[in-house]
């Protein structure tokens, strides 16, 4: 039996560093470590099977204390789609910034603090805010000796305030150390600091520029292949990155099967690019638009093989069916389905499709039950989350919003991520896409929900984006030590013009990329690329 002693415990952060962290244990055999995050060893010590409030609990819980109404200053926009999500989003600003919300004066301010009182009144009893997590481990902090044994906080660059407290009661409880990249804030750590040992300095800066967006990821593609069929590194040590990647995900997808690689998205992957994510499409798609032959050909093609009712169609139902006809209403479909029984005796699709389609005709007041009636496994847990917090009618934006985790293993893999993934694990080779102006790093935008002149914005969030993305940026750069690739695109994915980052200043001169340029080390089998 394991005894105290030999539990240590490692804090880390983000999905990529948790999976590297978990790798380089198993290989060292680090038996008695555990690996967490900081709300994770918060509700380690609360014990009682506490854990952090999830998305999946709390947005249900703040659209129905919005439902509840009865606010000075948001009842007119509480019903208003997106509304739960940025009430989320500013709770979440709020807890991490240690801001007691019932102590603050302002009409705008109590409605919140309103919606999250009602909140927290329909969370289960174990799952708790930050706040409340912190607290209920700092009343059992003299288990922490037997609980997590030595904590070693690796590579965070930034604590929020609300763990601060936290952190440094532990301080006098267990030896606490931070291996802390430059730019951390440590100021506040009463700890022991450990700045981060660089066997050798960073590669030099190669400086690029492409086209647009698509042409950045063919370059970078044609860098990774390059590079591992050189023998000059492995998929495991080369990273691909941007300070955010929506602008690129669909074009890593696309086109990273051609290349013949294995790519890890540690933000997840489009929902809509996965075939669960197609058939909520369709479904939110005839919901919304109405019934028609091309919508519902499409939707049930797409839920067949799930093993619902719908699968009792016969093989031959669209072949009976009139190519041409539009079908507009459920009436329309009721005479199409009775004439094609009509010219073949056998066919039988009506009992089968018209309570299907009666469902559907419903439009969005009908979501809920069409979805739980075609829709079966991750499909339905895809379109649960979708409408969890959003009307039926801003379905297609948030599906369009929704990631799925990726199951590729990014201890073997190049990993395509969010700067502030690869800062928290950075890899030797490394390529930054997206240095513009306007891009890395991103600007800073008033919260919409409490905005500046309410509550002060460096009060709200501490580490706001701008200077965030300025220590990923430097943390990045000072690990990539085999070779760093800087690239920004010439234009936007619309065409108009975008300058170089700001952070770009004072370094190599940039080479310029032909889009219609021919990549002279390109395998056969690579003709895309």
């Amino acid at each position: 039996m394991r005894t105290s002693s030999s539990i240590r415990t490692a804090i880390i952060e983000r999905p990529l560093a948790y999976q590297m962290r978990r790798l380089a244990a198993a290989r060292a055999n680090e038996s008695g470590l555990q690996i967490l995050t900081l709300p994770q060893m918060a509700a380690r010590l609360a014990g009682g099977f506490t854990y952090p409030v999830t998305a999946e609990q709390m947005e249900p819980g703040i659209q129905a204390a919005l439902d509840e109404g009865g606010f000075a200053e948001l009842e007119h926009v509480r019903q208003l789609p997106g509304m739960t999500r940025a009430v989320a989003r500013v709770l979440r600003k709020a807890w991490d910034a240690d801001i007691d919300l019932a102590r603050i004066e302002g009409e705008r301010v109590h409605d919140l603090a309103l919606i999250e009182q009602r909140m927290k009144a329909r969370l289960p009893s174990a799952a708790m805010t930050r706040g409340d997590l912190r607290d209920a481990a700092l009343a059992r902090i003299d288990h922490a000796a037997a609980l997590l044994g030595p904590v070693r906080i690796e590579r965070l660059s930034h604590v929020a305030p609300v763990w601060r407290s936290l952190v440094n009661a532990l301080c006098h409880v267990v030896a606490v150390a931070w291996e802390a990249p430059d730019g951390a804030d440590t100021a506040w750590f009463e700890g022991a600091v450990e700045p981060l040992v660089r066997l050798q300095p960073g590669a030099e800066w190669v400086r690029v520029s492409c086209a647009d967006p698509h042409h950045e990821v063919i370059e970078a593609l044609r860098w990774v292949r390059n590079l591992i069929s050189a023998g000059r590194a492995k998929p495991s040590d080369i990273a691909i990155a941007a300070a955010s990647t929506a602008a690129w995900d669909d074009h890593f997808l696309a086109l990273a099967g051609d290349a013949g690689l294995r790519m890890h998205f540690s933000q997840g992957i489009p929902a809509l690019s996965t075939r669960d994510g197609q058939r909520c499409a369709a479904l939110a798609d005839v919901l919304l638009n109405g019934l028609s032959n091309e919508r519902v050909r499409r939707l049930v093609s797409l839920c067949l093989g799930q093993g619902g009712a719908i699968d009792r169609l016969p093989e031959n139902w669209l072949s009976a069916l009139p190519r041409g006809a539009t079908l507009p209403t459920l009436v329309d479909w009721q005479r199409a389905l009775e004439a094609a029984r009509g010219t073949l005796p056998t066919f039988d699709a009506g009992n089968a499709l018209l309570p299907f389609l009666a469902l559907l005709a419903k439009g969005p007041i009908g979501a809920a039950e069409a979805a739980g009636a075609l829709l079966r496994g991750r499909s339905l847990g895809l379109w649960q989350a979708a409408t969890r917090s959003v009307p039926a009618h801003a379905l297609e934006l948030t599906l369009r919003q929704t990631r799925l985790p990726d199951e590729t293993d990014a201890g073997d893999s190049v990993v395509w991520c969010p700067a502030a993934d690869l800062a928290a694990a950075p890899r030797p080779w490394v390529r930054l896409l997206g240095l513009t102006s306007h891009a890395w790093p991103r600007p800073l935008a008033d919260d919409p929900v409490l905005p500046n002149h309410i509550v002060p914005a460096a009060q709200l969030d501490p580490d706001p984006v701008e200077k965030a993305d300025r220590r990923h940026f430097a943390v990045i750069a000072d690990a990539a030590t085999e070779g760093l690739v800087l690239s920004r695109s010439r234009r936007n994915a619309q065409g108009g013009r975008v300058g170089p980052s700001p952070l770009l200043a004072g370094g190599t001169a940039e080479r310029s990329l032909s889009q219609a340029r021919i990549d002279a080390d390109r395998p056969a089998s690579c003709s895309r690329l």
